[in-house]
């Protein structure tokens, strides 16, 4: 029988600029967001940072609506999902005092102001995971 270690993991949920593309968002958290978080974090950086990016492929009227299954666009405020996993509940703690502190905090709060609407950010810490395969 194989046992794995719990770790812990939150949800954000990340609404962009509406002055911003899709692709834009996408690409500056990509590449501008996430490399100042692991600047500043260091060794205390998550095991992982994974972002999942709404569908969004095509502007109509100024607005790019979300590639809705079921629901309304009202139901897609938030144009990115992110899951980040540390080792423990304690290992999150050392990040967040780390991202909290004022210098740290005050850098990345200028940083989220050119892509993304702060106000509708949201976050939701991930309880146990189910996972069924096909096989």
């Amino acid at each position: 029988m194989q046992t794995r270690a719990m770790t812990f993991s939150f949800l954000l949920f990340i609404t962009r600029k509406p002055t911003i593309s899709p692709e834009e968002f996408k690409t500056y958290w990509d590449t501008k967001h996430v490399e100042l978080l692991k600047s500043i974090a260091g060794d205390n950086f998550p095991l992982t940072h994974t972002r999942h990016y709404i569908a969004r492929p095509a502007e109509t009227n100024g607005s790019w609506p979300a590639a809705i299954l079921i629901g309304s666009q009202d139901d897609f405020t938030y144009d990115g999902i992110a899951e980040l996993v540390f080792p423990d509940e304690s290992a999150f703690q050392t990040f967040f005092g780390i991202v909290s502190a004022p210098e740290a905090a005050a850098k990345i709060a200028a940083d989220e102001e050119t892509f993304i609407v702060r106000e509708k950010m949201k976050a939701v810490v991930m309880g146990e995971t189910s996972v069924t395969s096909r096989n």
